[in-house]
């Protein structure tokens, strides 16, 4: 029994001389040492990396800057350096496109009819049927009831003592083309109509010779107006002065 005893002290011994020694800790997973500060701090990973966080706190850590790689120059170890990442540069300005000037009106004539005929053509083929108008204006007449030339000073004063005892209503003609003078004119008229019933009432009286002459005939004139010409239009009817009989495209007189 003592034998007994004492082997097993000896076999105590032994164990804890080898445990003492670490001889155990790769058999038995037991270290003499425990789990003391020296053995915690070699098995952390990256501790400078750790932060400590209030409680409740969901706060994360901000990210690292970009990290580039930075070669070497030959026969020196790589090595990477921290390069911020470029930020993002603001897009270029679009330099402002000055506004087209403002369209304006424009307008050439009057055209006569004959002028007319070749001026619509070439408006035509340059503008098309769009952008432009026609306005027609009928020009009135003017006609004179008149009798005459007389050859002489002499028969004009004769014929003039005659239409006073006729008390009919005269005067000598003085601002007419050479054409009409010396003569007498008994009145002017902007409707031939009127004219003509006058030469009838003369004639009845007796008053011989006379007519009606037109002074001026009437006719129609034509204008052609541009109410909205943009810088496009006015550089295309520019150059259309020879096809418009001399005409040229200016600011509308009236709107």
């Amino acid at each position: 029994m003592l034998r007994t005893l004492v082997v097993v002290l000896m076999l105590a011994n032994l164990a804890f001389y080898g445990w003492t020694q670490g001889w155990l800790t790769s058999v038995l997973g037991l270290s003499p040492e425990g789990d003391r500060e020296p053995q915690r701090l070699s098995a952390q990973i990256e501790p400078g990396a750790l932060q400590v966080l209030q409680a409740g706190s969901t706060a994360r850590p901000a990210p690292e800057p970009a990290v580039a790689a930075v070669s070497a120059p030959a026969g020196l170890p790589a090595t990477s350096a921290q390069i911020p990442a470029p930020e993002a540069s603001e897009p270029p300005t679009t330099a402002s496109v000055p506004a087209p000037p403002p369209p304006i009106c424009l307008e050439a004539g009057p055209f006569t009819p004959a002028e007319w005929r070749a001026a619509e053509n070439a408006l035509r083929n340059t503008l098309g049927e769009g952008p432009w108008q026609l306005i027609t204006r009928e020009k009135p007449g003017n006609w004179m009831v008149y009798v005459g030339p007389y050859k002489s000073r002499v028969i004009m004063d004769k014929r003039a003592e005659q239409l006073r005892k006729m008390e009919i209503a005269f005067e000598e003609a003085q601002d007419l083309p050479a054409e009409y003078l010396p003569g007498f004119l008994f009145g002017r008229y902007g409707v031939e109509a009127d004219a003509r019933a006058l030469q009838t009432r003369l004639t009845a009286q007796k008053v011989k010779y006379v007519r009606v002459v037109p002074l001026v005939k009437p006719t129609t004139l034509h204008t052609v107006r541009i109410q909205k010409a943009d810088a496009d239009i006015q550089e295309r009817v520019a150059g259309l002065k020879p096809r418009l009989s001399g005409h040229l495209f200016e600011a509308c007189k009236r709107p």
